[in-house]
């Protein structure tokens, strides 16, 4: 399942009070991130994802994902649990002219659908093919 989520950030919206967006994610596993950051971004917007207070994407706390034209698409291995579905996107913006809106898309299988297919990193986290 591929969930889909746009997150408009106003102009002049800082880090320090950044715009949020909780969303809803299906149980199972997020096995792929796809962050689209439109043209005119200019690297002027930045996100980040957090799943309760703990800021997951970027690993690092802190630090924003940020980029013109360009999707960043990454794999992953992420367990969404029962009662703990809930994630929170954050995005500043330095324009101070234009809005940007970014796009998010979560790839969610659940866990016996993901034990089936192959994944570069497998081995490392104990998935029997």
């Amino acid at each position: 399942m591929i969930s889909r989520f746009h997150l408009t950030i106003p102009a002049n919206t800082s880090k320090e009070n950044p715009k949020t967006l909780d969303i809803e994610l299906p149980v199972g596993v997020i096995h792929k991130i796809d962050i689209v950051f439109p043209p005119g971004c200019c690297g002027l917007a930045g996100v980040a994802i957090f799943h309760g207070l703990h800021q997951v994407w970027p690993s690092y706390s802190d630090s924003w994902f940020s980029t013109d034209g360009e999707t960043i698409s990454f794999e992953e291995f992420y367990e969404v649990k029962p009662g703990f579905t809930t994630f929170t996107l954050k995005g500043y913006n330095e324009d101070d002219t234009y809005q940007h809106t970014i796009i998010f898309r979560f790839g969610v299988l659940k866990r016996s659908e993901i034990q089936g297919i192959w994944l570069p990193w497998s081995e490392e986290v104990g998935i029997e093919e």
